[in-house]
């Protein structure tokens, strides 16, 4: 026994040569053999000894797994969790499977009650997984006659004669999600891949998304037959013609975004709207019939959008006003428009929000109401945002909605948001845009005021605000001229000489501020030069409220000589947040035994940098 390495050697290999009385009698025959038996013979009455012991082992496996109290579950029971773990792990995150297996998949692997329960569960495998296309194969088999949830953003190549399979079966489409690449070699061919889907009886979603560089379309003969509960429909980047498109009455949500020059006919285009009263959210990109088209519905005008909730339109000032003019929008819809094209002046844009006006608060039923008795022209919070760099973006929160706080821009959603493009050569605010909104909409009663925006504000544009008596709030974020050039019109008379500019005003918010912003080192005469107008603000009607947040170049020096400035009165935050940018060599630092603060030092010192 020398070349044994443990005890537990030493014990099987005794117990091999005299099995113990605990095995079963068959087991000690075959061990206990003294006979010259052959090695073959024996080795086979050990194997197929094994084989019986090993199913004994799997049996006993089994029956303990079933004995548990998971196993008494009922398989429906068992069933409807599987896919709530598929929906909570899987399909409900709205994520695309082609990167990694489900991990819901796991449960297949636990015991064989498990795997039989799951396997014969024809609703968990419906929700196509494109991992491979032997593992999509799979899922469609095992998915029998249930319907099918399809989001595909795989390579087409590699899945063509699956996805033209999963096409051909027509009655089993519940969702179909087709995104497709711009890239020439993972680009879907919509016209094979759709060719045999004329009808879709239990079609409720469909989401086409294809790329602009190759013009996709759709077949003639798409869902020619009808899809009688489609509920969802959206083709982005695609050559979107109005004929073939499936626009039922069942229609909640509908989104198309055409690359083409193409537009639909005016009467065509309106009769389907009046079809669709379902209709909660309508988003338009280049879509609108052409200005001019003098085409004429069947039905009379306007046409209504009982249930709309959300529109989003994309085109020329001239579609859009033709749109707002033939259409009637509920009070309560959230608006986005997108002024597209250069001709986007004063004198373009007061027509369209004259158009929208009418539509969406002055109309009721084919009426026009008197503008006085409605609250909802009244803008109470405006905001100036920058998302895009070479547009202009007006976000408006109407009278008796809810507002949101001045931090965020989103939540909830604006009640009307507009844009329109501005010069690459003089990135500035779009003045006239806010001129428009001005006179289509009241801001009398404006209480908040954010200028968000990366580019430019001029003084023809804070001069529309000057003067409203219940602008309380402005905050000004992103862009430091924007900072300056607030205070230069804070400065100014109001409406009156003895009246000051902003006479309502009482709280200031700073947020994402770079004191520093041309990084010059000029961050102390930057507060410096706040701490002066703020303090001229006090003889004629000083703030109550200052906060600054997430502001760059500004340090904890800046902040206790600002707060030492203001009366006790006054309430000063700051989010302690120092993040110090600014060139080394123009560092406080660098002159000992300076005052930066003093007056007498510093003034004058950057008086060319303002």
């Amino acid at each position: 026994m020398s070349g044994l390495n443990s005890n537990t050697d030493e014990g099987t290999i005794k117990e091999a040569l005299y099995p113990p009385p605990t095995y079963s009698a068959a087991s000690r025959g075959i061990m206990g053999q003294r006979s010259k038996t052959s090695v073959q013979a024996i080795r086979k009455q050990v194997d197929q000894r094994i084989d019986q012991l090993e199913d004994e082992i799997r049996a006993l496996k089994t029956h303990r797994n079933m004995v548990s109290d998971t196993s008494a579950l009922p398989p429906e029971v068992l069933s409807s969790i599987f896919i709530i773990l598929r929906e909570l792990t899987g399909t409900s995150t709205g994520r695309y499977y082609y990167v990694s297996a489900a991990p819901w998949a796991r449960v297949t692997h636990v015991c064989r009650h498990w795997r039989a329960v799951a396997l014969d569960c024809p609703v968990l495998w419906s929700d196509l997984l494109f991992v491979s296309p032997t593992t999509t194969a799979m899922m469609l088999q095992r998915s029998k006659n249930a319907p099918l949830t399809v989001k595909f953003a795989a390579n087409p190549v590699l899945y063509q004669d699956i996805l033209c399979g999963i096409m051909s079966q027509t009655g089993r489409l519940r969702e179909l999600e087709l995104r497709s690449s711009s890239s020439s070699s993972t680009r879907i061919d919509f016209l094979e891949v759709l060719a045999s889907l004329t009808t879709a009886p239990i079609l409720e979603k469909l989401v086409l998304g294809g790329a602009a560089i190759s013009e996709p379309r759709l077949p003639e003969d798409f869902l020619q037959d009808g899809a009688p509960s489609l509920r969802h429909l959206e083709l982005t980047q695609f050559a979107v013609r109005w004929d073939p498109l499936p626009l039922s009455s069942t229609l909640v949500h509908l989104r198309l975004q055409n690359i083409t020059t193409y537009r639909p006919l005016r009467k065509a285009f309106l009769e389907s709207m009046s079809k669709m009263l379902r209709l909660e959210t309508l988003k338009l990109s280049a879509c609108l019939p052409q200005a001019g088209d003098v085409s004429h519905p069947s039905r009379s005008l306007p046409v209504s959008l009982p249930s709309l909730r959300i529109l989003e339109l994309q085109d020329s000032v001239a579609e859009l006003c033709q749109f707002f003019r033939a259409a009637q929008i509920p009070r309560g819809v959230r608006v986005l428009v997108e002024a597209s094209g250069a001709n986007t002046q004063s004198e373009t844009l007061g027509p369209l929000f004259s158009a929208l006006k009418a539509s969406w608060i002055l109309r009721q039923g084919a009426e026009l109401v008197p503008d006085s008795s409605l609250a909802q022209s009244e803008i109470l919070d405006l905001r100036i945002v920058g998302s895009r760099y070479y547009f202009s973006e007006v976000k408006c929160w109407f009278k008796n909605h809810e507002l949101p706080p001045i931090a965020d821009d989103d939540d909830p959603p604006a009640n009307l948001a507009v844009s329109v493009p501005i010069s690459s050569n003089n990135p500035v605010v779009h003045t006239s845009l806010l001129t428009a909104i001005a006179e289509g909409f009241d801001i009398s009663s404006l209480h908040t005021l954010k200028i968000a925006s990366k580019t430019s504000m001029p003084d023809e544009a804070f001069a529309l605000f000057k003067d409203l008596n219940k602008l309380d709030a402005i905050a000004i974020s992103t862009n430091h001229y924007n900072l300056t050039r607030f205070f230069q019109a804070l400065k100014k008379e109001g409406a009156s000489p003895s009246t000051p500019s902003f006479p309502a005003l009482s709280s200031v918010h700073l947020h994402f501020i770079d004191f520093d912003e041309m990084q010059r080192g000029n961050a102390h005469a930057a507060v410096r030069n706040l701490i002066k107008d703020l303090k001229h603000r006090e003889e004629s009607c000083p703030i109550s409220e200052l906060s600054i947040t997430q502001c760059i170049n500004f340090s904890m020096a800046h902040w206790e000589a600002l707060s030492e400035s203001f009366q006790e009165d006054v309430e000063v935050d700051w989010d302690e947040d120092e993040n110090i940018l600014a060139p080394d060599s123009e560092d406080e630092n660098n002159y000992p035994g300076i005052d930066w603060y003093d007056e007498e030092v510093w003034s004058g010192m950057y008086d060319d940098y303002w």
